[in-house]
């Protein structure tokens, strides 16, 4: 932990790590996981280090002021992991913090981030994910999903030991491991996901959201207040399944499944970060490869195991 102090000269205590992102892949999932088994802020993320620097380390420190003194305590920043600005302050104000990240395949990553902003922002976001991801890299250039290259930076702040690499593939084939994992580098007793009030949930990844988040709530609402006054027929029909369909349309957006043609584009153009993250991490990432390539890896593989 690290040593500041208040203007009474009372140490202050701050996080003993952040998860700096990148978002969508699954900081959410722990924080709600976490929540009351290390120390964690009300929300999911203050933004000090990004947005909320002006305010000073003893406001940032009042978000941490009841976490016990027996466990670690950190917070989720999932915007911070490409961020030079907040990784230069985190470095100078939190210097023995522990970092982690979590990766995931940069095409459905920046899908799951489009389905997110299109039902929570609506007409504020481009209606295709073309439109969506084109704009993005306008905007952040190929920064956009530069893993290797921002790892190795905060590895160079930070030092190796002190960066914890996950993916968020393994969060959903095998979450208790996950966890398990993350505990064991923060120092935080591991946690039964049995016994957590969200751990049998699966990782969020909904296909269709409301059109318009109000109305939706709206209806919800007015839903329940029929079922208890007398409504209980005209509800049972809103669950009949042609007339559910009918209903929904005029509530509910479906989403497509992303495009080859998409995913591959965007994983031809990452493809050096991708490699050289695998290189760094001696993680096979296939997967995330465009499909011709991967077929052609496939057949050299095959090639090479029968020349042997």
């Amino acid at each position: 932990m690290d040593t500041h102090q208040n203007g009474n000269g009372k140490p202050l205590r701050l996080p003993d790590f952040l998860h700096i992102g990148p978002p969508r892949t699954g900081t959410t999932w722990l924080h709600e996981v976490l929540a009351g088994h290390v120390g964690l802020p009300e929300g999911k993320s203050t933004r000090y280090f990004e947005t909320q620097y002006h305010r000073g380390i003893e406001w940032y420190a009042d978000f941490f002021k009841d976490c016990p003194a027996d466990l670690p305590c950190g917070e989720m920043q999932a915007h911070t992991f490409s961020d030079t600005v907040a990784r230069n302050r985190i470095r100078k104000d939190l210097p023995n913090c522990k970092i982690i990240c979590s990766f995931r395949d940069p095409a459905t990553r920046l899908y799951s981030a489009y389905r997110l902003l299109h039902r929570g922002y609506g007409g504020a976001v481009p209606d295709t994910f073309d439109e969506y991801w084109r704009s993005l890299l306008v905007a952040c250039g190929y920064d956009l999903c530069s893993y290797a290259t921002n790892l190795r930076r905060w590895q160079q702040a930070f030092g190796k030991d002190r960066v914890l690499v996950l993916f968020y593939e393994d969060l959903d084939s095998d979450p208790q491991s996950y966890l398990n994992t993350f505990c064991d580098f923060i120092g935080a007793p591991r946690l039964a996901l049995e016994k957590s009030a969200v751990g049998g949930d699966k990782v969020f990844s909904a296909w269709a959201g409301a059109r318009n988040n109000s109305v939706s709530k709206y209806m919800i609402k007015a839903m329940s207040w029929l079922d208890k006054h007398g409504g209980h027929t005209l509800t049972q029909l809103g669950k009949n399944t042609r007339a559910r369909h009918t209903i929904r349309r005029f509530f509910v957006e479906d989403y497509e499944p992303m495009s080859q043609a998409s995913a591959d584009e965007i994983r031809e153009m990452m493809l050096p970060e991708t490699e050289e993250l695998e290189h760094m991490t001696g993680r096979d990432l296939s997967s995330w490869k465009p499909l011709a390539q991967r077929k052609g890896e496939r057949v050299h593989e095959a090639r090479l195991a029968t020349s042997l």
